[in-house]
């Protein structure tokens, strides 16, 4: 994708109903744009996440005093389902357990409250993370599927994570396996959207790595990638290099246009 269409559509994406719209606009399927509205949102979260958290005893105050959870995230631009966590430590929960069974809150408002806010967090709920792992899985199964139909042995991550070393790939191929013209040594899977800043977090952490222990790579940013990003010794692709070896990637690529 180039930066300019990249750029607009980022620009334009405010909540998960803009998916679908923004997806048949710029002829762009619902899992990218679902993956950068993603993005924006954590984004927005880093950046504000210290000040939410020094709001907590306001917010609260606020909250007793009859504004609701989803109220105060929106007041505050915030993921409903994070307000609420920072919120319930605030009041003395374990938020992390509450996050995950709301049924043991005695409070029948809270409750109530709080099982609204998940359900329409599309980022930081149990659902959404469930969701996300679940893509992940899937990007590694469709690679997992052309290594053995190209019948090449290999190890997987886990297979690995027995060994000394910490930084393995998602896929370290026994043989090199040639790809446009490049020895392929390692694969690693991204069921994200690359654009710079996210393309040179992954290799300051990982990829530099995996090129230094086991040479050249293949690396699948399975939403996409800016076409500005330069890799270093590995090749960058996407969902079409599996989609054109007829591989079905639908599934993977186009998320739901409605939470």
């Amino acid at each position: 994708m180039n930066e300019r269409k990249y750029k607009k559509i980022y620009e334009k994406l405010k909540c998960f109903e803009d998916i679908n719209r923004i997806s048949k606009a710029y002829s762009v399927n619902t899992g990218a744009i679902s993956n950068i509205l993603h993005q924006k949102t954590v984004r927005n979260v880093r950046k504000y996440h210290s000040r939410i958290v020094n709001k907590a005893p306001t917010l609260v105050r606020s909250w007793k005093r009859g504004d609701t959870i989803l109220e105060l995230a929106g007041k505050n631009n915030f993921p409903p389902a994070l307000l609420a966590s920072i919120m319930l430590k605030e009041m003395g929960y374990k938020s992390k357990t509450v996050i995950k069974n709301p049924g043991v809150l005695e409070d029948k408002r809270l409750r109530y409250e709080l099982i609204k806010a998940i359900d329409v967090d599309f980022c930081y709920s149990p659902r959404a993370h469930s969701m996300q792992s679940g893509q992940g899985r899937m990007g590694e199964d469709l690679i997992h599927e052309w290594l053995m139909y190209c019948g090449l042995e290999f190890s997987t991550e886990s297979d690995m994570s027995k060994e000394p070393n910490t930084k393995t790939p998602d896929f370290l191929l026994s043989e090199p396996y040639k790809v446009d013209g490049i020895d392929v040594m390692w694969i690693e899977s991204k069921a994200v959207f690359a654009d710079e800043k996210e393309h040179k977090r992954y290799q300051l952490k990982q990829f530099s790595f995996y090129e230094d222990l086991f040479g050249p790579g293949m690396v699948v940013y399975w939403y996409g990638f800016l076409d500005t990003l330069v890799p270093n010794n590995y090749i960058i692709t996407d969902y079409t290099f599996f989609e054109v070896m007829g591989y079905d990637v639908d599934r993977l690529i186009n998320c739901p246009s409605k939470w």
